[in-house]
């Protein structure tokens, strides 16, 4: 993906009409190290079905465009009882390469559902046992250095494809110490901060991490279609986005594995809500297995689980990319505070 010269087209593919929650991993524009990506496709694997606890949704989407090098088709069904979305999709882009294509659909149920809301540590201030003091982590980060407002100290600017700022440390909001990272915009494409892994040996590209988040008020809710927002990613031939979320117009969101080209690779079902509190992120990944885990709150989200899947593009990392970068514009800001970042070679967990 580059940007440059087709930011243009990238944009406009982005402007969908009747866009819809139902679709299982977000058309979408993204960045890397080398500062490219953006354009449409389909990310869903095979066929599968998965079933969902609250808001539910029916709808079809279906989405083409060409990704790089590569073709891919897939499809993935959800049903559910709770609120309801439907709609259609369509949309195309283009970007070299092979083509990608590919139709979701899912049923809906009705009567009243569970409600599939994050639940975790309190908000603000220290709602855990966080922090980096007395950690043996192989990376560990609790945004503790560097002057409010600032890029934390150790880190660099991972330029967007929008306008420049939008992140810097903070002292409004805090999982632990009196500091956190945040990240405050209504602009698509804008920066994030990132942090070089070379430290790190083997780690790179077999570890476990851990991030605490905390979604302002008002939480990200589309007027119309979706809101891919992307809160955590490792950047290396491509960036694999490792937290990352799809916000419907109910307000409902899934956790995804996405790459820039939307051609890979895991999407769950629809059934978290963002509320006030801090909540805690863990992921798994294994470069040689190809292969990732993904935890919400300590709970696994096994429609994220995969293992040898080449489409992943999975590298030896060079950095880690923290930060809100989204592809669509909000109604209003899109706040998010980061807090006690972790990678070890053991699960960290969520203390």
């Amino acid at each position: 993906m580059r940007f440059g010269s087709r930011l243009g087209r990238v944009l406009h593919s982005r402007t969908v009409i009747g866009l819809v929650a139902a679709c299982a991993v977000s058309c979408s524009s993204a960045t890397s190290n080398s500062g490219s990506g953006a354009q449409s496709g389909i990310a869903s694997a095979g066929a599968s079905a998965g079933t969902s606890s609250a808001g539910s949704q029916s709808g079809a989407s279906a989405v083409t465009g060409s990704s790089t090098g590569s073709s891919f088709t897939g499809n993935l069904g959800s049903s559910g009882s709770g609120g309801s979305n439907s709609g259609s999709i369509g949309g195309s882009g283009a970007n070299g390469g092979g083509t990608g294509s590919g139709a979701r659909s899912g049923s809906s149920g009705s009567g009243a559902g569970g409600s599939g809301a994050d639940s975790g540590a309190g908000a603000g201030g220290d709602a855990g046992t966080g922090g980096c003091a007395g950690k043996t982590y192989k990376l560990c980060e609790d945004f503790e250095s560097g002057a409010v407002g600032a890029i934390p100290t150790g880190w660099t600017t991972l330029k967007g494809f929008g306008q420049s700022g939008g992140v810097g440390l903070a002292n409004d909001q805090f999982h632990s110490g009196s500091m956190s990272l945040k990240s405050n915009s209504m602009r698509t494409g804008q920066d994030r901060v990132q942090k070089s892994l070379a430290g790190l040996g083997a780690t790179v590209t077999k570890h476990w991490g851990r991030v605490f988040y905390k979604v302002g008020s008002p939480p990200p809710k589309p007027n119309g279609g979706v809101i891919h927002i992307t809160f955590t990613a490792l950047e290396g031939t491509t960036e694999n986005r490792i937290v990352d979320t799809v916000v419907g117009t109910n307000g409902t969101h899934q956790w995804l594995f996405n790459i820039p080209d939307d051609s890979c690779c895991a999407g769950s079902s629809y059934n978290w809500t963002f509320d006030a509190s801090w909540h805690c992120a863990e992921w798994n990944i294994d470069v040689a297995t190809q292969s990732f885990r993904f935890f919400s709150d300590s709970k696994e989200v096994t429609q994220l689980a995969f293992t040898g899947r080449a489409g992943a593009r999975m590298s030896n990392y060079t950095s880690i990319a923290l930060g809100t970068i989204f592809f669509q514009t909000p109604p209003s800001p899109i706040v998010v505070w980061f807090d006690d970042l972790a990678i070890d070679d053991n699960q960290i967990g969520c203390q």
